[in-house]
C-alpha cells in the first residue's frame, strides 16, 4: 500500500474511532445516564425499607455489640431494646418537630411579602442615598422599577420556596400511616439483620471462593466503620451547630427559631460556607436595615456557633473517618444534580463507600 494512504488511513480511523467515542458519550449522558436515575429512584423506592434496615443495622451495630459482650444482654435482647429507644425518638421528632415546623413556617409564609417590602424600602433608600451623594441626582425611574421587578420576583420565589416546604411537611404529617408502615418494616428488618449478623455473613461468605473471602471481610469491616464514623460525626456537629443556632435565637427574640436552627444544621452539611451563608447575609440586611444591634447579635451568635464547631470538629472527625472538604463537595454537589434533596446525603454517602471499598481492598 501507498504509504501516503496509508497514513491518511491511519487518520481517518483515529478521527472515527474518536467520534464514535463522541457519539458513545453523548448517548450515554442523553439517555443511558437519565436512564440510570430513575431505574436508581424506582430501585431506592421498592427497596426503601429494607435499605434503610441494612443502614440502621450498620449504625447500631456497635451499640448492640457493647450491649451483647459488656452488659452479657442476648444479642436479640440488646438489638430490641435499641430498636425501641430509636423509634421512640423518631416518632418524638416527628410530633414535635415537624409539627413545630409546620407552625412556624406557616405563620412566615404569611409575613414573607411584608418582610421583603420593608427590605425593599431600606435597600432603595440606600441605593438613593448613595445615588444622591455621589451624583446628586435621584435613581432613574427605569432603574426604580427593574429594582421592584426584581424584588418582587425575590418575594414570589421566596415565598414559593417556603409554601413548597411548608406543604412537603404538611404532607409528611398527613403521610404518617405509610411512614409508619416503612418505619415497622425497616425495623423487623433491622431487627432480624442485626440478630442474625453472624449467620447472614457466614452464608455470604460461603458463596464466595476461598481467596475472596479475606478481603471482602476487610472491605465489609472498612465500609462499616466508615459509615458508623461518617453519620456519627455529622449528626453530632449538625446538632450541635442547631441547638446552638436556636438556643441563641430564641434568646434575642426571634420567632423563628427552631425553623431557622434546622436550616442553619443542614447548611453545615456545606464544606467551607456552613452556617455563614444563612448568618452573613442576615447579618448584612439587618445593618442595611438600621438594626444594628440586631446584626451584632446575629454576628455574635454566629462567632459562637464557628468558634464551637471549630473546637470540637477536630477531635470528632479524629474519631471517624476523615474527610476532604473538596471530595465531599463534589460529592454534595453531584448527589444534589443527580437525585435533589436526597443527594446532599446520599453523594457523600457513596463517597464514603467507594473509599472504604478501595481501602479495604488495598489492604487486603
Amino acid at each position: 500500500m501507498d504509504p501516503e494512504i496509508e497514513r491518511y488511513s491511519k487518520i481517518i480511523l483515529k478521527a472515527l474511532i474518536l467520534f464514535v467515542i463522541m457519539v458513545t458519550a453523548y448517548f450515554a449522558v442523553k439517555f443511558f445516564l437519565p436512564m440510570s436515575v430513575d431505574v436508581l429512584k424506582l430501585l431506592l423506592k421498592g427497596f426503601l425499607p429494607f435499605l434503610v434496615a441494612v443502614v440502621l443495622a450498620v449504625l447500631i451495630d456497635p451499640l448492640v455489640d457493647w450491649l451483647e459482650q459488656k452488659r452479657r444482654m442476648p444479642r436479640g435482647l440488646a438489638v430490641g431494646i435499641v430498636l425501641i429507644f430509636l423509634i421512640a425518638l423518631i416518632i418524638l421528632f416527628m410530633v414535635f418537630v415537624i409539627s413545630r415546623l409546620v407552625i412556624e413556617l406557616s405563620d412566615l409564609y404569611k409575613h414573607i411579602p411584608q418582610y421583603t417590602q420593608s427590605w425593599y424600602g431600606y435597600f432603595l433608600n440606600l441605593i438613593e442615598s448613595i445615588r444622591n451623594y455621589l451624583t446628586s441626582n435621584p435613581l432613574p425611574a427605569e432603574a426604580q422599577e427593574a429594582l421592584r421587578n426584581n424584588m418582587n420576583t425575590v418575594i414570589d420565589q421566596t415565598a414559593g420556596l417556603i409554601a413548597r416546604i411548608t406543604n412537603f411537611l404538611f404532607s409528611v404529617l398527613t403521610g404518617l400511616p405509610g411512614f409508619i408502615t416503612i418505619l415497622l418494616v425497616s425495623a423487623l428488618a433491622t431487627f432480624f439483620i442485626s440478630r442474625d449478623k453472624a449467620a447472614i455473613a457466614r452464608f455470604f461468605y460461603q458463596l464466595l471462593p476461598n481467596k475472596f473471602v479475606k478481603p471482602t471481610s476487610t472491605v465489609v469491616g472498612h465500609i462499616s466503620g466508615a459509615l458508623v464514623g461518617f453519620f456519627r460525626a455529622e449528626t453530632i456537629l449538625i446538632s450541635i451547630t442547631a441547638l446552638l443556632t436556636i438556643t441563641g435565637l430564641y434568646i434575642i427574640g426571634i420567632d423563628y427559631a427552631l425553623t431557622a436552627g434546622i436550616i442553619v444544621g443542614i447548611l453545615d452539611l456545606l464544606p467551607i460556607l456552613g452556617p455563614g451563608a444563612f448568618f452573613l447575609p442576615w447579618a448584612i440586611i439587618a445593618f442595611v436595615s438600621g438594626r444594628i444591634s440586631f446584626g451584632i447579635a446575629l454576628l455574635i451568635i454566629y462567632g459562637v456557633v464557628s468558634t464551637v464547631r471549630q473546637l470540637i470538629e477536630p477531635k470528632i472527625l479524629s474519631q471517624s473517618i476523615g474527610l476532604n472538604p473538596l471530595a465531599t463537595l463534589v460529592a454534595i454537589y453531584v448527589g444534589l444534580q443527580l437525585l435533589g434533596m436526597a443527594g446532599i446525603i446520599i453523594g457523600p454517602f457513596l463517597f464514603i463507600l467507594g473509599k472504604g471499598i478501595l481501602k479495604g481492598w488495598r489492604q487486603a
